[in-house]
């Protein structure tokens, strides 16, 4: 199950960095998803949060398929 919901967070990561969700998301759209301070961010912000957090999602992914706490 955390492969499938990984699997569909990097589909979104995909979107929004490599093609134009970033444009699609920025201004009042991206609040709903990222919380208020996304709001004030611009597209080329959103991609650098966008792929932070698909980083550090990808590091606790690891944490727990590698015997992290369980």
């Amino acid at each position: 199950m955390e492969l499938l919901v990984f699997a569909l967070y990097t589909a979104f990561c995909g979107w929004a960095v490599f093609m134009d969700g970033a444009e699609v998301l920025e201004g009042w759209k991206s609040w709903f998803l990222f919380g208020w301070f996304a709001a004030m961010l611009t597209a080329e912000q959103l991609r650098f949060y966008i792929g932070v957090s698909w980083l550090a999602s990808l590091a606790v992914l690891l944490f727990h398929l590698f015997g992290g706490a369980a």
